[in-house]
């Protein structure tokens, strides 16, 4: 609550008293200091995201699990760093087994579910572009979050692209390996499946695709 709080502008000395207090190096201070970076990738604050993923980097202590667990997802999906590859379970709309097999110019995954409100704002102004996207050797990778298979499987009907889902909702292995913390989530791939950008919204994924 603290941290959503419109206009403040203390976060960061805040939680600086905070770390120093519980002492950063502890397990509850590494604890602590992995829920903070989630809250502020969560958040979109990303220069405080950055300066505590610095300063996590940074620690010459050992590593709890929790954190280790955060920093290994977050180099999974840094900019230039290759997309992990995923094995899909039961895709559809492709023949491929994985996404570095997909074959493509460029790729756009997009982590969503059924019941996401921005996705039904969202999805469809991507299924607008869907076919100049397809021209320009462009694919779309709808990875879902979803737990309801009725809801999935209604839902993906009307998307042409390739759609997968482990059902398992929040807790599909998908979103520790991809970081992901909301949906929609887009990654932008190159041809060889290298990051080349985390676009926030739909709009500046087309914008960034020049359709």
């Amino acid at each position: 609550a603290y941290l959503n709080n419109a206009g403040n502008s203390n976060v960061g000395s805040s939680v600086d008293k905070l770390l120093d207090r519980l002492k950063v190096e502890t397990p509850r201070g590494q604890t602590v200091l992995s829920e903070l970076i989630d809250i502020f990738d969560v958040y979109e604050m990303t220069e405080l995201k950055n300066k505590y993923l610095t300063l996590a980097k940074n620690l010459k202590c050992t590593i709890t699990d929790r954190l280790a667990t955060t920093l290994k997802a977050n180099a999974n999906v840094e900019i230039g760093a290759v997309f992990p590859n995923y094995k899909f379970h039961s895709p559809v709309n492709t023949v491929a087994k994985t996404i570095a097999d997909v074959k493509a110019d460029k790729k756009i995954v997009v982590f969503w579910s059924s019941t996401c409100s921005h996705c039904e704002t969202e999805l469809p102004q991507l299924l607008a572009k869907y076919n100049e996207l397809k021209a320009k050797n462009i694919q779309v990778i709808g990875l879902s979050l979803d737990s309801d298979k009725d809801s999935y499987t209604k839902k993906i009907i009307a998307f042409p692209w390739i759609n997968d889902s482990e059902l398992k909702g929040w807790n599909s292995s998908y979103a520790e390996t991809y970081n992901v913390h909301a949906t929609p989530s887009y990654f932008i791939l190159d041809a060889n499946n290298k990051i080349i950008s985390k676009p926030n919204h739909v709009g500046d994924v087309l914008t960034y695709l020049n359709v």
